[in-house]
């Protein structure tokens, strides 16, 4: 890596989907961009593995669908069902894909104006008008904006001032696999959402759609990572699903686990110390989200709506980069309402399963009924 000093408009800490989608947006504005990132090519990672329909309309308005079509399990049809009966079918148009090949497809799309650095972040050091990139293997970047579309740990977060205010510790449990069918034909759907009867085992739902010819597999649950009932899941996971869900194979038919499990710890939180001059957060950097909303994609590719669309063309035209200016993209409107939204479904969510009173019973109740009413 050139130890050179450079220079650009925005540099862009992290090339998941945030950083790899804003760096593209921007680079065919015109804007000079720079995006750091340890790995030229995104590794295997267990995160959002599903495009939901406002997600894909975002793809669509950013003429990126198109280049994640190939590596998707397209699923027009869901069937929902509890307890071992199919209660409805509903139509909706979904895209199945694994996270690293949704990131490594929009960075396949990347303009070749845009200066792709491998490395790590050391430092970074703002003010109001040029913000300095301290990268790990030597050399210096120089912008007038930085944007952290990257996790959320480690000590450069501590030394620019952020702090993560936390929500909800051990927020959900979800784990990923693959099932087949034991005679080894094709599953006679392309996609079910599967809930349980009662909450006692403390299971959100699963969900089971195609990616590619595959049939992919997420159980979302309210425990802690370090229960026995994690460690059983990890090591038996078919016996603990019929466990779970006694009457799962009625409807789905006879299958097996031909995977290891994945597993995602959730703790929601929201950052702090973030209106300063020159840095902007993007996505799961702000504010994390619980997989059992299916709100993570509607969050990040607002944010990057938001950000590249509506406020960094007006930034860019004057002088300095000031708490007034990143202020507008906290306070925007749709990206307020996406972060609301993800953060009162996530405690629905969570108390629906979890909460005893008689208030969430009659809740509980009236969700089932409707379930009932709509079989068909």
């Amino acid at each position: 890596m050139s130890s050179l000093r450079d220079s650009a408009d925005i540099i862009l800490v992290g090339a998941g989907l945030a950083g790899a989608t804003a760096a593209t947006l921007l680079g065919r504005q015109g804007v000079r961009v720079t995006l750091v990132d340890p790995w030229p090519t995104y590794p295997p990672c267990f995160k959002a593995e599903k495009i939901e329909p406002d997600q894909a309309r975002l793809f669509r308005k950013f003429g990126l669908m198109e280049a994640l079509l190939p590596q998707t399990g397209h699923i027009r049809e869901i069937l929902i069902a509890r307890d071992g009966r199919v209660l409805r079918t509903e139509q909706r148009e979904q895209f199945g894909i694994l996270y690293q090949d949704m990131v490594n497809g929009v960075r396949a799309t990347l303009p070749p104006t845009v200066d792709f650095k491998i490395g790590r972040v050391q430092d970074i050091a703002t003010d109001d008008k040029v913000q300095r990139v301290t990268l790990a293997g030597g050399g210096e970047c120089t912008a007038r904006l930085v944007a952290l579309a990257g996790g959320t740990g480690g000590t450069l977060h501590t030394r620019l001032g952020l702090r993560k205010r936390m929500i909800q510790k051990d927020q959900s449990l979800a784990f990923g696999f693959t099932i087949a069918r034991s005679d080894g034909q094709p599953f006679p759907f392309d996609a079910v959402t599967y809930y349980a009867k009662g909450c006692a085992g403390r299971v959100a739902y699963l969900t089971l759609f195609l990616v590619g010819r595959v049939m992919r597999a997420n159980l979302f649950v309210f425990w802690t990572i370090n229960e026995a009932c994690t460690r059983a899941f990890v090591r038996e996971p078919y016996r603990e699903l019929m466990r779970l869900l006694p009457k799962l194979t009625s409807v789905i038919g006879a299958f097996d686990v031909i995977s290891e499990i994945e597993t995602g710890k959730i703790d929601l939180f929201q950052m702090e110390g973030c209106r300063q001059p020159g840095l902007v957060l993007l996505g799961d950097a702000f504010q994390s989200v619980c997989p059992t909303t299916g709100t993570g994609l509607s969050k990040v590719l607002t944010d990057v709506d938001v950000f590249c669309n509506d406020c960094v063309p007006e930034w860019l035209s004057t002088p300095g980069m000031g708490t007034d200016k990143i202020a507008r993209f906290y306070e925007n409107p749709r990206k307020r309402e996406v972060d609301r939204r993800s953060l009162q479904e996530a405690e629905h969510e969570r108390r629906i399963v979890l909460d005893r009173s008689l208030r969430w019973d009659v809740h509980r109740a009236w969700r089932h009924w409707r379930m009932r009413l709509a079989t068909g």
